[in-house]
């Protein structure tokens, strides 16, 4: 399974010239509480966030990758 890597996400708002949850709200159309949840890794996005967030902060398809699809490491494996 797979989680967000929020610290690489924040990194991703601050090179963008993103300072908070509410901006990176507005750039990309996605609702503040979710946006929120998000950042502090209550959820795991929709595809549909994942791409507004990655259109809103300019970031490349590898990049989103490592950030939307960092593994968990707190699951077992079999």
């Amino acid at each position: 399974m797979y989680e967000v890597d929020t610290k690489e996400l924040k990194i991703a708002m601050v090179e963008a010239g993103i300072k908070n949850i509410t901006e990176l709200s507005k750039a990309s159309g996605v609702n503040r509480n979710t946006t929120a949840e998000v950042i502090s890794g209550e959820i795991y996005p929709s595809s549909m966030v994942m791409a507004r967030f990655v259109a809103a902060l300019g970031i490349g398809a590898e990049r989103a990758g490592r950030i939307f699809f960092k593994q968990k490491l707190t699951e077992s494996v079999s």
